[in-house]
């Protein structure tokens, strides 16, 4: 019997809040090894090693050239380009966090790097792999839903402050942070694009240059038109950082899910009236999972940079749409 091979793990940067939650579900896969935590800044560098029981180095290339098979990037957003280029340089496979770039043409300077190096890019879109989002994925795609006719979404959540609300290191504010998440659902379950945006957003809240409120109208390539409040309005005290849900309208019935409250609902207009059912599953440990496996296995990542690109074009277009007051069409390099 062959033994199973080990993944070796460099984390680059905790400067994103959910490196830790990475950090976690990598300790507790078998066969899977975090080798460094790179992190230029020493204090949290070394406070992330010793929970995870690893080693610091402040240097990325350091780590980089350590016997490590892949790289999860959890920077600031401005960071992710330099930081997948030089991973891809030095032959590690990238999970990087979302947005996976703040321009278009670092998300596609990254794609064609990895490309070039033959290394794989994947994008951090644990949402896609919450239970109940596969729930109503699986629903929205039954014969007797029917067609959606409209669909409602949210995923406000709590301003995560520091270099978040620095446009300069973040890309812009509320809008980008939380437009990618639900992008990506929407083009997971309907395998449509966004073809237009109108938006209207604010600094309203926390005195910030970023925008801090945002709320997005927007049509598929499928015709269904979606709202989408993106906004940091929720107080610190919020028990969660985000709060993804999506309220689908169909011919035959509704469907709603919440990402964070693990749970999935479903009311018909025949057969059962309501139907409510839990889940345990977050996501995190499943996209982590998947990114490993696909290390192991030399098999394709589920998330791909191009994923990570057609949802940061949506967020940046409403971002445009919100300066000009304007419906903007939404281009896909």
């Amino acid at each position: 019997m062959t033994a199973t091979k080990t993944v070796k793990v460099a984390m680059l940067s905790f400067a994103h809040q959910h490196a830790f939650g990475y950090a976690a579900v990598l300790t507790h896969l078998p066969d899977v090894e975090i080798t460094v935590i790179a992190d230029e800044n020493a204090e949290r560098g070394k406070a992330a090693a010793k929970q995870f029981g690893t080693t610091w180095v402040a240097s990325i290339d350091e780590a980089l050239a350590m016997d490590v098979d892949c790289a999860v990037i959890c920077s600031e957003n401005v960071n992710h380009k330099p930081m997948t280029i030089a991973a891809a340089k030095a032959g590690k496979h990238v999970l990087c966090e979302k947005p996976l770039a703040t321009t278009v043409q670092d998300a596609k300077d990254m794609i064609a790097a990895c490309e070039t190096a033959g290394v794989q890019l994947m994008t951090a879109f644990p949402v896609r792999f919450n239970s109940s989002i596969v729930a109503l994925k699986n629903a929205v795609l039954s014969e007797r839903f029917g067609e959606t006719l409209t669909i409602a979404a949210r995923n406000p959540g709590t301003c995560p402050h520091s270099w978040f609300v620095d446009p300069a290191l973040s890309g812009g504010g509320a809008v980008i942070d939380h437009t990618v998440h639900v992008v990506d659902v929407l083009r997971f379950i309907y395998g449509a694009e966004v073809t237009e945006v109108y938006a209207e957003s604010g600094n309203l809240m926390y005195g910030y240059e970023g925008d801090d409120t945002g709320l997005l109208m927007f049509r598929l390539s499928n015709g269904v038109p979606v709202s989408l409040d993106t906004s940091w309005s929720r107080p610190a005290n919020w028990p969660i950082w985000g709060g993804v849900t999506l309220d689908v309208i169909g011919e035959n019935g509704v469907l709603f899910a919440n990402a964070y409250n693990d749970n999935y609902e479903m009311a018909e207009i025949e057969g059962p009236s309501f139907t409510w059912r839990s889940n345990e599953v977050s996501g995190d440990p499943e996209m982590v999972s998947a990114f490993i496996e696909a290390v192991r296995n030399d098999t394709d990542v589920p998330v791909t940079g191009v994923d990570g690109l057609r949802a940061l074009e949506v967020a940046l277009t409403a971002m445009k749409s919100a300066e000009s007051h304007k419906l903007e069409p939404v281009t896909h390099a």
